[in-house]
């Protein structure tokens, strides 16, 4: 029985190169994956081989589609949609965590704490970030012929989506550790159900890494 409930399956990229220097990422296009991020990818793409999808779609984002273009090679291509980008940090993007801490390690406390109350110059509000991720997927769900839908996207799309299924604040989009290259699975039943969250037991240790989110322990 449960086998035939359709499920919506969350990918978030591998390790990019930003990832490891400890770079705010966001919107940035040109971030590809490092090598252990590649590797993920690989291992990544072992586990979907085994998994039923009947739809795929990815960020348009570098770090996004390199990681769809190694774990699903060249016999899935995706539909890019730049709706599944990463929320815009304007001004931080591309900016080393220490070196904003510097400036102000009580405003980037906050941007965790409650994102909300922050304001960066030139970033995507996050209220206009919730509405474009729940649209985007409302109308993946909407037009797909009723399979099961696989998505790569990113961290902040992946959270701020599971704070909306779940009824959370937006505030708590953060508190969620999800890892590079883990897989996040919802079961479309009478209502969206978490199944699996932050799935890595495709990945063996030596390229499991961290969650890739910048932490206290950045210095």
């Amino acid at each position: 029985m449960d086998e035939k409930i359709r499920k919506l399956h969350l990918v978030r990229h591998g390790e990019s190169v930003w990832n490891v220097q400890r770079r705010v990422q966001g919107n940035s296009i040109r971030n590809e994956l490092s090598e252990r991020g590649r590797r993920q990818a690989v291992l990544l793409g072992r586990k979907l081989r085994s998994m039923e999808f009947d739809s795929v779609y990815c960020s348009n984002v570098e770090r996004a589609v390199e990681t769809a273009r190694i774990a699903l090679g060249e016999d899935v291509t995706p539909n890019y949609l730049e709706e599944l980008r990463e929320v815009s940090f304007g001004s931080w993007e591309g900016r080393l965590i220490n070196e904003i801490k510097e400036d102000d390690s009580g405003k980037i406390e906050r941007w965790f704490q409650k994102p909300t109350s922050v304001s960066i110059e030139g970033a995507e509000d996050l209220f206009s970030f919730r509405k474009r991720v729940t649209s985007t997927f409302e109308k993946i769900l909407r037009d797909d012929d009723g399979g099961d839908i696989l998505v790569i996207s990113h961290g902040g799309v992946i959270c701020v989506y599971l704070t909306h299924l779940l009824g959370m604040d937006l505030d708590d989009m953060w508190s969620f550790s999800l890892p590079n290259a883990s897989i996040t699975s919802i079961v479309l039943d009478y209502r969206p159900r978490l199944r699996l969250f932050g799935d890595t037991s495709h990945l063996d240790a030596e390229v499991l890494g961290f969650d890739g989110m910048p932490s206290v322990y950045d210095t």
